[in-house]
């Protein structure tokens, strides 16, 4: 199962035109512990209301901490905040990277990788501060070592519990297999062969989805679209075959028990639609004989009527 454990990448829909090198490439993103949006990371390393000595020891040994570049990406597809906000409200797309083969690679290009997911809590670890203080008294190497380890990890792979629902992983890679573009970008290139599959948002333009589904196509990745059903507040995916699959918290898999004519995922195996894909029109002419309000409206009473309902409601 560990093998096919996959990352998954949220962007705008302006990354595509830059996304597949012509060399077969592709790019990511990185970025230092400074620049990211959490401002508090650093913040649940220790508790800060303490002594002045003690926190320019801390200050000291965080200024021993090595700032190694860093990229995020969820363990999901589905989660509509992240959609929201990283692919331009739907509009971007993801791309599913194979976590195994993406360490392989680094490693086959002497890097020496860290993927770890991401601890949310709003307090510091308390065996943090037994070794601060505990380096801070006995000041020996091996105490300083150990608490400069402890406070990267914890800087790196610590964000508060608001961010939880990003389900983030984060990858740090050596500096040295990073190229800096400019002083603001910071790029690392990797195999497109490492994509498994390309996923466009439910409000994807169709020039994003022909640029993507092309993409994928040269790549040899899957190519999906989000949908957004009537049933579920989960989403699933078209292939370029029409063909359903959902997210099952591992992989994007297919799946037969859907709806023939919306293609949504459904639990009634024995009907060939959904319920929603099953309203006639009977189904809606009984729903309005049994909508009273209808009634109302028709003998020019009903605005009376709601007056007088709200009234009581404000009582």
């Amino acid at each position: 199962m560990e093998d096919n454990k996959n990352l998954y990448k949220y962007m705008g829909p302006e990354i595509a035109e830059k996304f597949l090198l012509e060399n077969g490439s592709c790019s990511l993103k990185l970025s230092y512990l400074k620049d990211y949006n959490d401002p508090f990371e650093f913040f649940l390393t220790i508790d800060y209301n303490q002594g002045p000595e003690i926190l320019a020891y801390y200050d000291e040994m965080i200024s021993m901490v090595t700032q190694q570049p860093v990229t995020c990406f969820s363990k999901s597809p589905i989660i509509t905040p992240m959609w929201a906000h990283y692919a331009s409200n739907s509009q971007g797309f993801v791309a599913e990277i194979n976590e195994a083969a993406f360490d392989k690679w680094l490693k086959s290009e002497n890097s020496d990788p860290s993927f770890g997911d991401i601890n949310y809590r709003d307090t510091p670890r308390e065996e943090m501060q037994d070794m601060l203080e505990r380096a801070y008294i006995v000041s020996k190497p091996r105490h300083i070592g150990w608490l400069r380890q402890a406070i990267g990890s914890a800087a790196y792979f610590t964000k508060q519990i608001c961010w939880n629902y990003e389900q983030e992983r984060r990858l740090i890679v050596d500096k040295e297999i990073a190229e800096e573009i400019n002083e603001n970008l910071t790029l690392l290139y990797f195999p497109a062969s490492l994509i498994t599959s390309l996923v466009v948002g439910a409000k994807a333009s169709q020039d994003l989805k022909d640029k993507v589904k092309k993409i994928s196509e040269t790549i040899g990745c899957s190519y999906y679209e989000k949908r957004i059903g009537k049933s579920s507040t989960s989403p699933f995916f078209l292939d370029k075959e029409n063909k359903t699959h959902i997210f099952n918290n591992v992989e994007i898999i297919p799946i037969n028990e859907r709806c023939n004519s919306c293609s949504e995922p459904k639990k009634n195996i024995d009907s060939k639609l959904c319920s929603w894909c099953s309203i006639n029109e009977s189904h809606k002419k009984n729903a309005a004989y049994r909508n009273s309000f209808r009634m109302l409206n028709n003998a020019g009473i009903l605005e009376q009527y709601l007056a007088a309902f709200n009234a009581i409601g404000k009582k």
